[in-house]
């Protein structure tokens, strides 16, 4: 798979949620730029996104493409340089057609310099996770683990719909094919599987 932030310029609109005073909000908005591992957006000053931002600078994006491959990213943004605008432009004809000449002065350029994220591909049988992270984020493992409670009673084999997990002394888990559905979680007797980390 190419680098998923280049997937995410690719696809160009992306689904971008903020925090709207306690409540999530959710729109298209287009990947303006992938540079220096950074993606580049735009926003103008008026939109209640750009409020948003302002009180809360965390997002989460979300895209797929047409074979089902889903790329999610989380992490804290910034307001940059207005300088940047003009290569934007240059890169993203269309915006001369939105904004044309000076109204663009209402536009201010953020972008999202750090981060995890993870490529979800539904395209293959069983399908693939792979968790990943940028601009000097730590990657949030995948996946539920099976800890030293285990018996090896096997339940837990059974019940996952992936086939991701193998018989041991102590059971394992594959975190790439793990749905983390938490079936096996829910029918463990011995409590030893553990919560996967938050994403």
């Amino acid at each position: 798979m190419e680098d998923p932030l280049e997937f995410l310029r690719n696809i160009k609109s992306v689904s971008v949620a903020t925090v709207n005073n306690g409540t999530p909000a959710v729109r298209i908005a287009d990947v303006m730029l992938h540079e220096d591992d950074k993606l580049y957006f735009l926003t103008a000053r008026g939109k209640p996104y750009y409020k948003q931002l302002k009180e809360n600078p965390e997002i989460a994006i979300v895209a797929m493409d047409e074979n089902y491959v889903t790329v999610r990213v989380k992490g804290k943004i910034e307001f940059v340089d207005r300088a940047l605008l003009e290569r934007i432009f240059e890169a993203n004809p269309v915006m001369n057609h939105i904004y044309p000449g000076d109204t663009r002065e209402i536009l201010d350029v953020f972008c999202l310099p750090k981060g995890i994220g993870e490529v979800f591909d539904l395209s293959i049988v069983p399908p693939k996770r792979e968790r990943f992270a940028f601009g000097g984020a730590e990657v949030v493992e995948s996946g539920y683990r099976i800890n030293e409670n285990c018996i090896a009673c096997g339940i837990c084999k059974g019940s996952c719909p992936t086939g991701a997990i193998s018989e041991g002394n102590i059971y394992s888990i594959d975190s790439s094919i793990c749905l983390e559905c938490g079936n096996c979680y829910e029918k463990c007797p011995n409590d030893a599987i553990d919560l996967p980390a938050e994403f």
